[in-house]
């Protein structure tokens, strides 16, 4: 099961996920993105903490957002990684692009 929920201030876009972010999922969170955050241009800020699994496919979907933000010159920022999901980024060294807290 995948949730994802958007919560949008004058500042930035909050983006809670929940579940698994995965091939399976990866149609439903794509769907998401396209229909909450590309017309905004604001630093986008994802919470992690009630994802409890993240595949190769999810981590596509991340450097989407990364990718279609930096071309706005905007920030993305993940918070509150469970161990085993910043592990992977931290493999994939994509620490070095996203910053994690």
């Amino acid at each position: 099961m995948f949730e994802a929920n958007l919560e949008n201030n004058q500042e930035q876009i909050l983006i809670r996920l929940k579940g698994d972010l995965d091939v399976y999922s990866e149609e439903d969170f794509r769907d998401f993105i396209e229909n909450n955050i590309s017309p905004e241009n604001k630093d986008i800020v994802i919470d992690i903490e009630d994802l409890d699994y993240l595949d190769s496919t999810g981590l596509g979907m991340f450097m989407k957002i990364y990718n279609d933000n930096k071309e706005k010159g905007k920030k993305v920022k993940i918070i509150n990684p469970k161990d085993n999901i910043k592990k992977l980024f931290e493999i994939t060294d994509l620490t070095e692009i996203f910053e994690m807290v």
